[in-house]
């Protein structure tokens, strides 16, 4: 019996190892997001340097690379291009007629190019908290929105993909002053830390919502009114500037311009929640705890919220000034 056992073991390794078909190449090992330097490409050069000294490539083009995989059945070569998708999300994929896809326009100007990577390398970088993983950072004259051919753009100054950073307005920011460039790098920052928060939610940020609340009414403030009531009784906040209640700006949706002289005559809207965390998150990265406490001392509740948005910040690895 064990002899007969033996026997169909071997007869079926010889059969399998004769039928078995030639190992075929994965191409699953190909590095396309490894830079390497091009003394005679100028772009590529100063890429490898910013890849050098922070491990993250910039590309300037949505091409990132090529592979031969094969013969097709004429024999001529079959090419893989490795191609960066703002589109592409693993949990929500979009088509090309989504509301949501967006478009591209590429950078043009060599000059602007060096500059873009010059940027990336000396003022956005230095500032980015390691904690905000990125692959790689894809430069671009412009990206945009459309909800159908021939419809208005929504311009977008910067996109985070699955595999890339896309930053927009190269030409523009290449002929930024330093503080401007400064400016952008921290709305950038500020976006990435945003949607960092959406995945991370922190405790604070419902601590620092509270802030701006009612207790007398017990409504929050975020969508309210404020203006002199149409009607008795109508639920409204009475005219002030928006600081007093707690916040930076006031939304432009209904009141686009707030100029009177008199306060009392004022009609705007307070913002709605993810406004004013993006509001204090850009004031958090961009004045130091002195040079903000003197700008807006006489508002104790503006004060409060940027030290409790401080603090969020710091505990998710910002070097704060």
């Amino acid at each position: 019996m064990k002899y007969h056992i033996l026997l169909l073991v071997m007869v079926f390794f010889a059969t399998g190892c004769s039928e078995e078909d030639d190992l075929q190449p994965s191409y699953s090992d190909v590095e396309w997001f490894v830079l390497q330097d091009n003394l005679d490409d100028a772009v590529q050069h100063a890429a490898y340097g910013v890849y050098s000294t922070w491990g993250i490539p910039v590309f300037c083009n949505d091409t990132i690379g090529s592979q031969e995989r094969g013969l097709d059945h004429n024999g001529n070569p079959i090419v893989y291009y490795k191609v960066l998708d703002l589109n592409y999300n693993l949990n929500n994929p979009t088509n090309a007629f989504s509301i949501n896809a967006k478009h591209i326009s590429l950078i043009r100007d060599e000059a602007d190019k060096l500059a873009g990577i010059k940027f990336v390398d000396e003022v956005l970088l230095p500032n980015v908290p390691e904690i905000f993983y990125i692959q790689s950072i894809f430069l671009l004259d412009s990206i945009y929105e459309q909800q159908y051919v021939g419809g208005a753009k929504s311009m977008k100054a910067v996109h985070q993909a699955m595999e890339t950073l896309a930053v927009a307005d190269i030409p523009v920011i290449a002929n930024m002053s330093q503080a401007e460039k400064i400016e952008r790098a921290n709305e950038i920052i500020t976006y990435l830390a945003i949607k960092y928060l959406a995945k991370n939610p922190s405790s604070e940020i419902e601590t620092f919502k509270k802030v701006s609340y009612d207790p007398a009414t017990q409504r929050s403030y975020y969508g309210m009114n404020v203006r002199t009531p149409n009607y008795p009784g109508e639920s409204c906040l009475a005219p002030a500037r928006w600081e007093v209640y707690g916040f930076l700006d006031y939304s432009r949706d209904n009141y686009p311009y707030v100029t009177d002289p008199d306060i009392t005559k004022w009609r705007y809207r307070i913002v709605k929640e993810d406004e004013d965390i993006e509001d204090y998150i850009m004031a958090v990265v961009s004045y130091s705890k002195a040079e903000f406490e003197g700008m807006y001392a006489e508002y104790p509740m503006v004060l409060e919220k940027f030290l409790i948005m401080r603090g969020v910040m710091e505990s998710i690895g910002f070097e704060l000034k």
